[in-house]
């Protein structure tokens, strides 16, 4: 008995720490290395950005979007008495803002799927 519980315990642990590894704060703790770089430089790693947004004061803003394949949810209404389906899609779209220099001065990014291991 004793040994199932501690286990359990030492696989709740594992978890716990392996999880805490993954978050979007280490997200935009990467994403931040960026920051003072040439985009260039940006680009030839990520690959061509999915969208390039030329602001009114000449800085561009680079943006790349993931997204998954998603999941579907079903779940019955009570209400309406019928099977509802939602289809869940993660996505991140991550923003960088680079000066006429071409050197990134700013980011952003939202989404659920933000996230980083390191």
């Amino acid at each position: 008995m004793k040994t199932g519980i501690l286990k359990t315990a030492v696989i709740l642990c594992i978890v716990l720490l392996a999880t805490s590894c993954i978050s979007s704060k280490n997200y935009a703790n990467r994403i931040n290395t960026w920051k003072g770089h040439n985009v260039n430089n940006l680009i030839s790693t990520w690959g061509p950005p999915g969208d390039v947004y030329t602001m009114p004061n000449g800085n561009k803003m680079y943006t790349w979007l993931y997204t998954s394949d998603g999941y579907v949810t079903k779940r019955y209404n009570e209400y309406t008495k019928q099977i509802v389906e939602r289809n869940n899609i993660s996505y991140c779209s991550t923003s960088f803002t680079a000066n006429k220099d071409d050197i990134i001065i700013n980011w952003q990014f939202k989404g659920d799927a933000c996230i980083s291991f390191k």
